[in-house]
């Protein structure tokens, strides 16, 4: 294969890649490794997700460490890794890839990419749901944070923040957040719903009416609040 076959190779399976066309895609990338085995950190990373779609979680994590191990740097690959991981239920090594990668983020000064930004955050937010569900509210809500800071306008990591905050009994301060996912958009029911649960429990049953209302008007089928507001007009 002269180097521009390989180019226009690449070029094609990246192309498939894109489409969808992972079948395709994946019998290019292969046989290009067979050429240059240690000579494309992307390939790998691509090939990566391509098994991870397929399910193979073993197979996907094979590639992803495999394009670390030729470029350690590469975040997009760490963080693929991360997810495949956690679908093994592997979270230690989960963790230690995770933290890895913040750190280079955090100390490339260049790196500020949205995507991969938002794949940090959305990161940050899963290892906080492990903490959340395991009752250690604290460490849930130091992650959370770390992913609001990547991401302050992420409504959904915003609610979470006010979970939390409600769960340790700082129902003001968790208000303030459910507000601002409320803000940012203003269809995230979810906020909605948890903001109405908030002045439930501090006593202000016409807000959190008000709240469930709304929620209502616009997800007329959402059973949640069809419960809520029963118990608080009773009130």
């Amino acid at each position: 294969m002269e180097n521009l076959d390989i180019q226009k190779a690449y070029e094609t399976a990246k192309v498939f890649f894109d489409e969808g066309k992972l079948e395709e895609a994946e019998e290019i990338y292969l046989k290009l490794l067979e050429r240059n085995p240690n000579g494309y950190a992307d390939i790998y990373n691509n090939l990566g997700q391509i098994y991870f779609q397929k399910g193979l979680m073993s197979k996907a994590a094979e590639y992803f460490e495999k394009a670390l191990g030729l470029n350690p740097r590469y975040t997009e690959a760490s963080l693929n890794l991360v997810v495949t991981y956690n679908e093994m239920k592997k979270f230690p090594e989960a963790e230690r890839v995770f933290n890895r990668a913040a750190e280079i983020v955090k100390q490339n000064n260049t790196a500020e990419d949205p995507y991969i930004q938002g794949k940090l955050a959305n990161e940050h937010a899963k290892l906080g749901d492990m903490y959340y569900g395991l009752g250690r509210y604290l460490e849930a809500l130091q992650e959370y944070q770390k992913g609001h800071r990547l991401r302050p306008r992420f409504p959904d990591i915003l609610t979470k923040i006010g979970i939390t905050l409600r769960e340790q009994g700082a129902l003001e301060e968790a208000i303030q957040y459910f507000e601002r996912a409320k803000s940012v958009n203003p269809n995230y029911l979810t906020a909605s719903v948890h903001l109405g649960l908030a002045f439930y429990s501090r006593g202000n049953i016409k807000r959190a009416i008000e709240e469930w209302e709304y929620v209502k008007k616009i997800d007329p089928s959402h059973r949640g609040v069809q419960a809520y507001l029963s118990l608080a007009r009773k009130k």
